[in-house]
């Protein structure tokens, strides 16, 4: 029971003790910055079409299709590159240099 009374004036106190302390602590919020990929690799890649009628029209749309799966394959990559990169800009400049 004297617990019980002794919680009162103790609460008061620790209130009184909070409202005298020093000026208020400022905590900084953090701010969230959303990064984007360059556009350059959110591009879509063409789709070639075909427009042959023989065979060798087929081989060549066939080596157009792998070029285009080429492209996209690169343009992931970079994307992984540029993910992995602390800049993100870094690496695509390079790479914009280069010509890739």
């Amino acid at each position: 029971m004297t617990s019980r009374r002794l919680l009162g004036p103790i609460l008061l106190c620790l209130t009184l003790c909070a409202a005298c302390s020093s000026r208020p602590q400022i905590v900084p919020v953090p701010v969230v910055e959303r990064v984007m990929p360059p556009p350059a690799l959110a591009q879509d890649t063409a789709r070639p079409t075909w427009t042959g009628r023989t065979n060798g029209d087929l081989l060549e749309h066939a080596i157009d299709l792998g070029a285009a799966l080429d492209r996209c394959n690169a343009d992931k990559a970079a994307l992984r590159a540029w993910a992995q990169d602390s800049t993100g800009q870094a690496r695509l400049e390079e790479d914009e240099r280069s010509g890739r």
